[in-house]
Formats: C-alpha cells, structure tokens, sequence
C-alpha cells in the first residue's frame, strides 16, 4: 500500500474514533512527516486525500482541520429547523443562551413595527446536529404583543409550540439576507470552530397569517444554504 495512503487512513480512523472531532487541528505537515517517518510531499498527497473525501480542510499558512459533517438547510417559506433535520435522519436540539427583556434597538424596531426603546423579547439559541453545534441565532418578538412569551418557552421548548399556544398557529418567512463574515473569538468558541472559517449570518423577518410582522431573526451558522429554483415554465 502507498505510503500516503496509510497516513491518510490511519488519520480517517483518528476522526472516526473521534480522537480529533470537528474544528481541531491536525498534526502540522513536519510532526506527520516525522511521525510517519516519510518527506512532507507524502503527508500533502494524504492531506489532499482527506480533502477529497470531504473530511479535513486545508488553508495556506493555517494548516489543515477536521471538517464538520455538513447538513444544508434550504430556504424555505416555512423554515423549522428541528423538522428540517430529522427528515434527514438526524437529532436536533436546541440550547438556550439568553431569555429576557429588553429595550428594542433601533434594528429590531424597525423591522417589527414599533418605536426605539419599546420592550421586546429576545431569545438567543445554539443550534445542534448530532450533539455538534451548527450555528447561533437571536429572535425578537414584540412583549405587548407577547407578554407571557417567556413563562410559555421555558415550559415547551419551542417557538413554534410557544407561537401556537400564543394563538398564531402559522407563520412564514417574508424575507432573508444573507452575508458572510469571520467569527468572533466568542463564536468560534461556542460552535467549535477555527477562527479561518466564515460564518453564514441571516438576517430574517416573519410575519403571521395576516402579513404582520412577528419575528425579527439573526442566524450565524456553520451550514451550506441551498436554493431550489423551480423548473421552467415549457412552452
């Protein structure tokens, strides 16, 4: 067997035993290449193995890492993430970072209709797949419109659930940006990755049944996003 391809598979098993999980580092090319006892040109044909396979990523001058299982999430009118993910087959889960109220900033209140300084709830979340966090996102509501929003969440867990038994039993997505940026050391932290890996950030309203605006979003995540654009209409 080529020596590249031993040093490649015993790294996959390495990742797969989970001595190395999502985000960590790998070995620098000169401590594999001593390791293995081979020259550095050997340990860049395993490395770039282990690219294709879509299981590290490498970046000039930062080394390589361990790559997170991907999961995109389409965009979609109706977003629900925990549905999302297990007709996928996987386990998702939620954490609550911060439940309160506060003042509205002048962001907030402009996209959900009320003035600067107004209270508003805020929720901030961690969002996990299989136990691996994949993004960080904040939600605002109006506290006049909600104002047991609070007592109801800590009880079901869930925005749906909480917007149900609040008397909106649907809502849908009215528009998304979306844009790009590196993670803050606190982020990077929190979801377990290198400083060197961009963030997706979405910044999203929804409104209710009758077009008001409901929720004001701001999602950093570590997933692809995939746009389904309908088919052609034939002549």
């Amino acid at each position: 067997m080529a020596l590249w391809r031993t040093i490649s598979q015993s790294l996959e098993r390495r990742i797969l035993a989970r001595e190395l999980t999502p985000g960590d580092k790998l070995p620098t090319e000169f401590e594999l290449s001593r390791e293995f006892m081979v020259n550095r040109h050997t340990v860049r044909r395993a490395l770039s193995d282990l690219q294709d396979k879509g299981i590290v990523e490498s970046t000039q001058g930062r080394g390589s890492y361990v790559r997170r299982p991907s999961t995109p999430m389409q965009l979609q009118r109706r977003p629900r993430f925990a549905e999302h993910v297990r007709e996928r087959g996987r386990i998702p889960r939620t954490e609550t970072l911060k439940l309160m109220t506060r003042a509205a900033d002048a962001k907030a209140a402009a996209q959900l209709g009320l003035r600067p300084g107004q209270p508003i709830i805020f929720l901030e979340r961690c969002r996990f797949i299989d136990d691996e966090p994949t993004g960080i996102s904040q939600h605002h509501f109006s506290h006049d419109r909600f104002p047991t929003f609070i007592d109801m969440y800590r009880v079901r867990g869930s925005i749906t659930q909480t917007l149900i038994d609040s008397g909106i039993p649907d809502y849908t997505r009215r528009r998304t940006a979306i844009s790009a940026r590196l993670p803050t050391v606190e982020e990077a932290e929190q979801l377990r990755i290198p400083r060197h890996v961009p963030l997706l950030v979405h910044r999203y309203l929804n409104i209710d049944g009758l077009g008001r605006p409901l929720e004001y979003g701001i999602s950093r995540s570590t997933t692809e996003v995939v746009i389904d654009f309908p088919d052609p209409e034939r002549p």
